[in-house]
């Protein structure tokens, strides 16, 4: 069964962090102390995206929580700037991994819905950037 792209819903969240990733590799240390360094490709890989959004209707949690649902088997996520990229700049945008490049997004666990009040939910979502062999 071949991968298939599945867009976050066009929510825009409340706050967002990014980290990069890294280039696989292994590091060798001598008794006399130098360094050997081993790399396993030019690829960085283990990127993480975490995003919440607070004070949402619960109509929008059910979104999130619908499109967690449907990122099953080999599916992974993309992201739009009109939607959980929208209010970062165009520089952070166009150096992220939006799932459309080497990296395929997964849900690094369920989305956390925490009740606020009724009608009204804060969602959390973490993701982690994977290489995609097929």
């Amino acid at each position: 069964m071949a991968a298939t792209a599945r867009a976050f819903p066009a929510l825009c969240p409340s706050s967002r962090s990014y980290k990069p990733g890294s280039q696989p590799q292994t590091k060798f240390r001598s008794q006399n102390g130098s360094l050997t360094l081993v790399q396993f490709g030019y690829l960085f890989v283990d990127a993480e995206l975490d995003m919440q959004f607070r004070n949402i209707t619960d109509e929008r949690a059910g979104q999130i929580l619908d499109h967690y649902l449907e990122v099953q088997g080999d599916d992974y996520v993309t992201f739009d700037a009109t939607g959980a990229l929208d209010g970062m700049g165009v520089e952070i945008v166009n150096r992220m991994e939006t799932g459309r490049q080497a990296l395929r997004w997964r849900y690094d666990g369920p989305p956390q819905i925490t009740s606020v009040y009724p009608g009204v939910s804060t969602v959390s979502c973490k993701f982690i950037g994977y290489l995609y062999g097929s």
